[in-house]
């Protein structure tokens, strides 16, 4: 059986388990349109720890949250515009990437618009371990950086869109709006900051990962031919001797 067939049957066995999982706790679940929000308190304790812990921390850091969020706004907003314009202006690409400038990540994408030789296999288990990372790290920081400015956490929880889900925390608005201009820049952003820290940090275990387990291969040498080279000529390749290429390993 193939990787699809698992994952597909991992799909909707996530999905039954989701079902009856949020039908038993229905005192906890909310809708709002076409969501539901289930409501918790895991995280509450842990967010005002770290924010008393590491105030002295936080507090400067909120400096470069700002910042950041900037800059990823400004990026996105040109990559955004460019993407756009590069549709409009050129229809052989719109004919080659027949998909929006603009569309909601989701499993099985490439295989759907025909783009498994631009993307990379994106299965509804990658989807999930991925969207779990960065959910649940980007509303942490919404938390944690809302306690440090005093602005109390109602709830936190998961938003369920059928199979697919999302994090969120459910702030006191009214706390919020007490709250003075940079600290609540820096609530707001931090959330994009976070995912920016477990981008990198996640950069360097591959990196460790590819750099660990890379092994050398194939000839080594350290010049190039200046000459037509007699290629029957050659007996051994770094010292080792052969007859015939088609029967040995190199």
């Amino acid at each position: 059986m193939s990787f699809i067939a698992y994952d597909l049957i991992f799909l909707v066995v996530f999905t039954v388990i989701v079902v009856l999982f949020l039908n038993k706790r229905r005192e906890n679940l909310k809708r709002q349109g076409w969501i539901f929000l289930y409501h918790t308190k895991v995280g509450l304790q842990l967010m005002d720890r770290w924010a008393k812990k590491y105030a002295r921390v936080l507090r400067p850091l909120q400096y470069v949250v700002i910042a950041s969020g900037y800059i990823l706004l400004a990026v996105m907003t040109w990559l955004l515009v460019k993407t756009a314009y590069q549709y409009i202006t050129s229809p052989y690409l719109a004919k080659a990437i027949k998909i929006p400038p603009l569309l909601p990540l989701f499993p099985y994408f490439p295989q759907l618009f025909k783009l498994e030789s631009i993307f990379p296999p994106f299965y509804f288990t990658y989807f999930l371990v991925a969207l779990a990372i960065v959910a649940v790290s980007h509303e942490f920081a919404h938390g944690l950086f809302a306690r440090l400015n005093n602005v109390r956490i109602k709830s936190t929880g998961f938003a369920f869109f059928g199979p697919f889900f999302g994090a969120f925390v459910e702030q006191d608005d009214k706390d919020m709006n007490k709250a003075k201009k940079m600290p609540q820049m820096a609530i707001l952003a931090a959330g994009t900051f976070a995912n920016v820290i477990m981008t990198i940090i996640f950069g360097l275990i591959l990196w460790a990962f590819f750099a660990l387990s890379f092994n050398p291969a194939g000839i080594n040498f350290n010049t190039y031919s200046t000459a037509v080279v007699d290629v029957e000529a050659i007996t051994e390749i770094n010292g080792i001797p052969f007859t015939d290429l088609d029967s040995m390993e190199i």
